[in-house]
């Protein structure tokens, strides 16, 4: 009964809990969520400060501790007081990490973001991160400065930062390191670097390089002070990102026998003009290179590929001083073309290639050297300005590449981008002859419905598959045909539509039809009697068709039958 009557007045259990419970309790909580249980009771006062985490992120604070002072700029007569208000927001943060520096017990994770900083506050910076790591268990170092600072101060990074025996994950964003940074240091055991719009020197940089022997994974991303980087002696180093200003390249040069993956950017996408000089040595197990809005032209990807006899994947995004590639990759089986601008040809000879990815306005000439690959899947993104018989004449020569592809996505505008012109289609042959599923992904919706000329010519396209799929991204369209074909006599030849196209097209062989609408209800009559007479010896095909539609029945339509 006593029990019960705990339970109706609501009586607190989790409070009688012994305190290392209690604590692990608040260790799963947001860290700021944990700090307001100080306010429950006595008991709770100072729980808080056992955690092991402190998470003040950027993206863990209230909005207005991220704000700069000219956020309100355009603002009216409540300038004034919006920037009192930001100010004073701050300090009564500033007085709390005063306040956490000195009760906290331990710490093995402290991310800290710090929204602005003057000369006149330096001592206070750097008396929370020694404190921070005075704990000697320290593992993981988040540390950002916000982008506003008085008087265009730098905030150097005190060196109790690079002389941890324990840290082993160490971001810094928007600070310096100078030289007293590095006097004593020491990371012996430090294997994720993360450096954002940091200010350094090259012999900054090198020297805390070389005291990292066990680093496997580097981002540099848009550091100043730097007119070159050279990496070398991490033995252990698998994962390199280096991210560059375009009004401050970079000379780059990599020696690390264990990387396996390399991203190359420009911030600003580089012009034709821009610059590039990039070497990697002794580089030979890279299975990932990323190259993006660089100015790697035709001789340095040429170069590069060279050098990387183990690359297994390969993106180039942005990079619009390409031309006319061309390379060899034996290992390859991931490739990406997205949005390269002025890439007109590829000649690539990757037999073990089961990924393509490309996106652009238009297709390229793709002769791909040796044997035609035969893909697992391929991406296709068009956005073509004219749409005329040379745009057609090209589309087909590049989809004739990707005709032994099990999954063929392809996302265009509309149904026009697809369909080619018939002047076209009596000069060639289908390109698409090996594709067993076709993924039409539209940016425009149909008027009414989905045309039977437009399935028509996606048949036109790959004339044997096992079904096609047909979305719209600006309306709830999903439809699905399935196909299944007659399976041919030993003795029956092929039907012999096309010269060298060894198949049964979908005209002398199909035998089953079923379309179905996952999403959105259309009428799908007209298209059912195209396929069910479409044959050319006569023969009707069995044709039935489902729509699934929002807060409808389902409703089926076999050879004129409905059912519900």
């Amino acid at each position: 009964m006593e029990k019960k009557l705990h339970l109706h007045m609501g009586f607190d259990r989790i409070s009688g809990l012994p305190d290392p419970i209690k604590a692990h309790i608040l260790s799963q909580l947001p860290t700021i969520d944990a700090v307001k249980t100080s306010i429950l009771s006595n008991t709770w006062r100072a729980m808080w400060t056992q955690i092991h985490t402190l998470d003040l992120s950027r993206n863990k604070l209230p909005n207005l501790l991220t704000y700069s002072y000219s956020f309100y700029t355009y603002v009216n007569d409540s300038t004034k007081v919006s920037k009192e208000t930001i100010i004073r927001t701050r300090e009564l943060f500033y007085e709390f990490l005063d306040r956490a520096f000195e009760s906290i017990s331990m710490l093995e994770k402290l991310k800290l973001y710090v929204p602005g900083v003057g000369s006149d506050s330096k001592f206070r910076l750097d008396t929370w991160i020694e404190r921070g790591f005075g704990f000697r268990q320290l593992i993981e170092f988040n540390f950002e400065l916000g982008y506003e600072s008085s008087e265009n101060f730098r905030y150097c990074l005190p060196n109790c930062v690079f002389s941890s025996n324990l840290i082993r994950k160490l971001t810094l964003v928007n600070c310096e390191v100078g030289s007293s940074s590095l006097t004593d240091i020491h990371l012996p055991l430090l294997c994720d670097l993360c450096l954002v719009h940091v200010y350094l020197n090259g012999e900054a940089m090198s020297s805390l390089i070389s005291n990292c022997p066990n680093l496997e994974d580097l981002n540099f991303d848009t550091c100043n002070g730097l007119e070159s980087l050279e990496i070398s002696g991490l033995l252990k180093l698998k994962k390199a990102r280096i991210k560059y200003a375009y009004e401050n390249p970079l000379a780059i040069e990599i020696e690390a026998p264990s990387l396996l993956e390399f991203t190359y950017e420009c911030e600003n996408f580089c012009d034709n003009e821009g610059f590039c000089e990039i070497e990697l040595v002794d580089c030979l197990n890279v299975k990932r290179f990323t190259a993006i809005g660089t100015a790697l032209d035709d001789y340095d990807l040429h170069y590069l590929l060279r050098r990387l006899p183990s690359l297994e994947r390969l993106e180039l995004y942005h990079c619009d001083c390409l031309r006319n590639i061309e390379f060899s990759s034996p290992k390859l089986v991931h490739l990406e073309f997205v949005h390269c601008g002025w890439l007109r040809k590829a000649q690539v000879n990757a037999p073990n290639l089961k990924v393509f990815h490309y996106e652009d306005d238009e297709p390229i000439t793709l002769p791909l050297r040796g044997t035609t690959p035969r893909l697992n899947e391929a991406f296709v993104y068009l956005k073509p300005d004219n749409k005329n018989d040379k745009y057609y004449a090209v589309l087909v020569q590049f989809f004739a590449k990707l005709r032994h592809c099990e999954r063929l996505i392809l996302c265009v505008g509309s149904e026009e981008d697809l369909i080619v012109s018939e002047k076209v289609r009596m000069k060639t042959r289908p390109p698409l002859s090996g594709v067993k599923h076709l993924m039409v992904k539209l940016r425009v919706p149909f008027k009414k419905h989905t045309p039977v000329s437009f399935v028509e010519g996606l048949l036109w396209l790959a004339p044997c598959p096992e079904t096609i799929s047909i979305s719209n991204s600006c309306i709830p369209v999903l439809k699905s045909l399935e196909f299944v074909y007659e399976k041919p006599l030993k003795s029956q030849t092929k039907c012999g539509c096309w010269k060298s196209l060894t198949i049964n097209c979908w005209r002398h062989s199909l035998n089953k039809v079923t379309i179905e609408n996952k999403k959105g209800a259309e009428d799908d009559t007209r298209l059912a009697n195209f396929l069910r007479n479409a044959r050319i010896d006569g023969k009707i095909v069995d044709c039935s068709y489902k729509s699934f539609g929002p807060n409808q029945r389902r409703t089926e339509v076999h050879d004129g039958t409905i059912s519900f």
